[in-house]
């Protein structure tokens, strides 16, 4: 599998899986846990249709919008017309920009899509000024919400199929994103919990899968697709209410941390 995930494809699909634009309760906590004061330059890096961007501009930051696909960027620009975000076409591994330059960088829910995650975590700690804060939201579940469980399920299908890795080639654990971020020099400093922007039922989340809106199946060869979805759908059907209602992720969570001012 190539080194990230492509969204180029899922630009149109993207705000109904993880909403348009952060809601402004949950961007409060988060503005002042991280002790962001007005005007200050914030870097989004995987900013996709502008979810974080979006929200952040529109509270009064100086925002630039990073992200490899084209297409996700062109659906920012639709929805932020009347905001002021520089859009930049890039990979957060080669970010195009001096070192400390940024007061607050952003990674919402994009580590685990890459699998060069460590560097790109070394050059966000490059562009980040001394006493910035970094911003990191997981939003890959837990192990025991029901539709994490199904997506491991595909997975386990897929890789008995023959497909190594067939999705999310990235870091695999929270821990070890911070675990690497204390080796980068940064230290954890707050957390905000909120309520999740988006529900769906369990039988929406197996068809989005099926119908191929989820990253999931994307480097999967059809040939493989069809036996292995449709052993999904039986065993999705026989171990879970497809009815029930669920929120997706369970919750919002943003970890804030900083890198010192001065060496420690």
């Amino acid at each position: 599998m190539s080194g990230r995930v492509d969204f180029s494809r899922a630009a149109s699909t993207f705000d109904r899986r993880h909403g348009a634009v952060l809601s402004a309760p949950v961007l409060g906590r988060l503005v002042a846990a991280a002790g962001l004061v007005p005007g200050a330059r914030i870097l989004d890096v995987g900013a996709g249709t502008g979810r974080v961007s979006l929200a952040l501009a529109g509270a009064g930051f100086d925002v630039v919008a990073l992200d490899p696909a084209k297409p996700m960027l062109d659906s920012l620009r639709g929805k932020g017309a009347d905001q002021k975000i520089g859009v930049v076409v890039g990979e957060g591994a080669r970010l195009p920009f001096a070192a400390a330059r940024f007061d607050a960088v952003v990674l919402a829910r994009i580590l685990y899509l890459m699998t060069d995650w460590r560097t790109v975590l070394t050059d966000v700690t490059r562009v980040l000024k001394p006493g910035g804060s970094l911003l990191h939201e997981w939003g890959n579940g837990s192990p025991d919400e029901e539709w994490v469980q199904i997506r491991e399920h595909a997975r386990r299908l897929f890789e008995q199929a023959g497909v190594a890795n067939p999705f999310h080639p990235g870091v695999r654990s929270e821990v070890d994103v911070e675990a690497f971020l204390e080796q980068c020099g940064l230290k954890p400093v707050g957390e905000v919990r909120g309520e999740s922007e988006q529900r769906l039922t369990l039988g929406d989340f197996l068809a989005r899968i099926i119908n191929g809106e989820c990253s999931y199946t994307w480097n999967v060869p059809v040939e493989v697709q069809s036996p292995c979805l449709a052993e999904l759908r039986a065993w999705v059907q026989e171990h879970y209410d497809l009815d029930r209602s669920f929120p997706f992720p369970r919750e919002i969570v943003w970890k804030i941390y900083s890198r010192p001012a001065s060496p420690s």
